[in-house]
């Protein structure tokens, strides 16, 4: 076994939440960081050797002594090219991984990044539905939009920042079947469907006994949940939860915070080189879902809203 003392520091932070929670844009954002370097989505580095398991949760068990020193190599090899002082992974996915992660990188710091889940579940469908245009769309010929397709690959290949892993992610997204559509590892992971997001445990079922939107919603619902069941797990010192709506309306506050966390000092150069965000891209729930829908997923959503103080309004309470 290969001794590995990065994964006995602090110089890994895992961004966790749900997808559509705003972990793009806060992964983005701390890149901009002299001393930190953002690592996109690395999942064929996490799931190297689970390609075929049929859901994304992972327990310590799961961390055997071969996984543990690919990860840490591939981890170490980044954080070595990128020379940065920390280095942040905000893959979505990590929500159902938080056991596998320490037992792999004991003192790692985590952020959860929490989100309404009513606009999270919204923003889930909505790219859910555009995937599935993207998969099913067709020329007047009833053949396959490659170069559509393609793009949208180039784009995710776009955010690895080196040529060799650029390579290893399209191998690990396609496994070398580029014409066949169906052998690919969107279409493996979801049973020959077209799927995005965590897979958590007992997936299929659920699937087929709700609506797309209440998957959806369950898709928050359950990465909220475990990152709770899991989070006393992390020592104290090392966790942080960040409401996407204080980020948004108060970053400068907040990222003052969160560099703190993390043990680093920001600048005037560095706040000045923040884009702007949109203070008010939230609640878009209450313009967008139709009453019909709302009705769909109140009773998935409440619990998780209540208990983090979303569920305030008459309009949502009274929802059946």
């Amino acid at each position: 076994m290969i001794h590995h003392e990065h994964a006995k520091n602090t110089s890994f932070v895992f961004i966790v939440g749900s997808p559509r929670s705003g972990t793009t844009i806060f992964g983005e954002l701390l890149d901009k960081h002299p001393q930190l370097s953002q690592w996109y989505e690395p999942y064929f580095v996490w799931d190297r050797f689970f390609r075929r398991s049929p859901h994304d949760e992972r327990t310590a068990a799961d961390a055997t002594n071969r996984v543990r020193d690919q990860i840490c190599r591939d981890f170490e090899r980044y954080k070595n090219k990128k020379k940065c002082l920390v280095l942040i992974d905000k893959s979505p996915r990590n929500s159902l991984k938080i056991p596998f992660i320490l037992a792999i990188f004991p003192r790692a710091k985590f952020i959860h990044l929490l989100r309404d889940g009513r606009d999270v579940a919204l923003s889930i469908h909505k790219e859910w539905r555009r995937r599935r245009s993207i998969v099913n769309d067709r020329d007047h010929r009833g053949r396959f939009r490659y170069v559509k397709a393609l793009r949208v690959l180039n784009k995710f290949l776009a955010r690895q920042a080196f040529g060799s892993d650029k390579l290893r992610a399209l191998w690990f997204e396609t496994h070398g079947h580029f014409i066949n559509t169906s052998q690919h590892l969107n279409r493996l992971r979801w049973q020959g469907e077209m799927g995005w997001g965590p897979r958590f445990e007992n997936w299929q079922t659920v699937y087929a006994q709700h609506s797309l939107l209440q998957f959806n919603a369950l898709q928050w619902s359950i990465c909220v949940k475990r990152i709770q069941r899991d989070w006393d797990l992390i020592q104290a010192q090392n966790r942080l939860t960040i409401r996407y709506e204080d980020l948004i309306t108060h970053p400068a506050l907040r990222l003052t915070e969160i560099l703190d966390f993390i043990g680093v000092t920001g600048n005037k150069e560095f706040m000045d080189s923040l884009p702007a965000l949109k203070a008010d891209n939230y609640n878009k729930w209450k313009n967008e879902l139709t009453e019909n829908q709302l009705t769909e997923i109140h009773s998935i959503l409440t619990p998780q809203l209540l208990e983090f103080g979303y569920a305030g309004s008459e309009k949502w309470l009274n929802q059946n």
